[in-house]
């Protein structure tokens, strides 16, 4: 959490901060300690045990005024038009974090962080120390990603909110379906078959509605090629009756919080192997369910609903470590979970040989799944919070396998 940063920066033995990006878009570590969408960036610099500035273009302000940071200042307040018009603009970038710097007299040892261009932060930290300032690397996990780690309540209310909307745009994709006819083997949307094309195109629409974007697409898998976990299903794909269909959804809030969201269904009749593949799933996912509180280990988790699978007789990647190569393709054959928030990769991972430890104010996935190329896949994939009262669910949204069987 934000709140923990002057802790982290002491802990680190750091003395400032440095925070950068030409964007917030694509960049988290950015827009989660400015809390505003900044199409043009800026520099956020905070020291020890003080208050924070943030440093954007004159006609930024407006923007970064309505984030965390109170103290917001321009680039022409370090003379960046003299520096440019002087160096040109491939080099005016070292000379003006040095202005910042010194302006604010920092010393000692500078933590630079923000999702940028590899290079550009080599050459970057190069330059600084070429002026004499000590910028300093850290080992995985950094400390902002061991800041952004553990959620406050408010944005696990965001999360909570976003997961709102993704439920109503679920909500309307099942009435979509509903609404198609069928014939023996395909729906059918105005005389023609319907494609996961079409479906994807309306399910784009629902989200626009909700303010929401999928930046990283979607997964509308339909029949045996939805044992491929991320199959994300091809336009030409026809929708199928009787058969399963995996829709995992992970939609972003405009600029901001992320929620994933998987449900497996079939519209018609299952069979008798989905429908077995379904419950253990669904078990599985109780299981975990219940083991999951601050303190017990991620990993835990991950073995417990492994250890469900195999008692089942399916396999899972803990057989594929020991070198079953089946186990590449059939059961269980990804890890049970991972963090959410500004990203939908983060700490903690649920996963085979994780050292995480769940903490309140975690907000994690947890999507156990069994995959079959034979028939198709199962997962059911909700997303998770663990507060000061226990373990709670802020995925409201009905699981049903047939529907309008």
């Amino acid at each position: 959490m934000l709140e923990a940063l002057d802790e982290l920066i002491s802990k680190r033995r750091l003395s400032v901060l440095l925070v950068y990006g030409n964007s917030t878009f694509g960049n988290p570590e950015l827009l989660y300690v400015v809390g505003a969408s900044l199409a043009r960036g800026g520099v956020y610099l905070k020291r020890r045990r003080k208050a924070p500035i943030l440093v954007v273009s004159n006609i930024d302000v407006g923007a970064a005024s309505k984030g965390l940071v109170s103290d917001v200042r321009t680039y022409s307040e370090y003379g960046y038009e003299k520096l440019l018009a002087k160096y040109g603009r491939d080099r005016v970038g070292p000379l003006l974090f040095d202005r910042i710097l010194r302006k604010h007299r920092v010393r000692g040892r500078i933590g630079l962080y923000g999702r940028n261009d590899a290079s550009e932060i080599l050459d970057l930290s190069k330059q600084l120390r070429r002026f004499g300032h000590r910028v300093v690397g850290e080992r995985h996990p950094s400390l902002l990603e061991a800041a952004r780690e553990t959620k406050s309540s408010l944005e696990v209310d965001k999360v909570r909110d976003v997961g709102s909307r993704t439920k109503r745009v679920f909500k309307k994709t099942i009435e979509f379906l509903e609404g198609c006819k069928r014939d023996e083997k395909h729906l059918i949307y105005e005389s023609e078959i319907l494609t996961v094309g079409i479906v994807k195109t309306e399910i784009r629409r629902y989200l626009a509605e909700e303010n929401l974007a999928a930046p990283e697409d979607l997964i509308f898998a339909v029949g045996p090629r939805s044992a491929d976990p991320h199959y994300t299903g091809e336009d030409g794909d026809l929708v199928l009756v009787d058969q399963p269909i995996v829709f995992d959804i992970f939609p972003q809030e405009t600029g901001g919080y992320y929620f994933d969201m998987t449900r497996t269904f079939v519209i018609g009749k299952s069979s008798e192997r989905i429908r077995t593949m379904y419950k253990s799933v669904s078990t599985a996912q109780q299981f975990a369910f219940d083991l999951a509180q601050a303190g017990c280990r991620a990993e835990a988790l991950m073995n417990a609903v492994c250890d469900h699978f195999s008692s089942e007789g399916y396999k899972t990647i803990r057989d594929l470590a020991r070198g079953d190569k089946i186990a590449e393709k059939i059961g269980f054959v990804h890890s049970l979970g991972h963090g959410i928030g500004l990203t939908i990769g983060e700490k903690p991972y649920l996963a085979l040989y994780s050292d995480d430890n769940l903490k309140i104010g975690h907000v994690f996935t947890v999507e156990p799944g069994l995959y079959d190329p034979e028939v198709g896949g199962v997962r059911i994939e909700d997303v998770v919070a663990l507060s000061d009262s226990g373990m709670v669910n802020l995925t409201d949204c009905e699981k049903i396998l047939e529907i309008g069987a």
